[in-house]
């Protein structure tokens, strides 16, 4: 079995400015693997490895535009939640009721 690649343990640690650019998009493509992005890539060899292969984010952030507006609001307050230390499954669900409640006040 090939070695997984694009692990947590291969992210440097960031400790100044350079090594934040360097780890950038090693989180980045983590982020597009975890989301799934290989999945609807035009580059074929991220459909065949089922995982990000791009040196760049364009495929993340063609996905990102692509999605409607209130999933992407849904995943920036799951984002958040996550960082303010609640469960995945709560901070979707939290993250889900708030874009909820700005569609129900108009402001979808």
């Amino acid at each position: 079995m090939p070695k997984r690649q694009n692990t947590p343990t291969e992210i440097p640690p960031i400790t100044d400015f350079e090594s934040c650019q360097r780890a950038r998009p090693l989180i980045l493509r983590r982020f597009a693997d975890i989301l799934g992005v290989w999945e609807v890539c035009a580059n074929k060899a991220c459909s065949r490895a089922r995982r990000c292969q791009g040196q760049d984010t364009a495929c993340l952030r063609a996905f990102m535009q692509a999605i409607p507006d209130d999933e992407r609001r849904e995943i920036r307050y799951a984002l958040d939640n996550r960082a303010a230390g609640l469960s995945p499954g709560e901070a979707m669900e939290r993250a889900q009721a708030r874009v909820a409640g700005e569609i129900a006040r108009g402001g979808e």
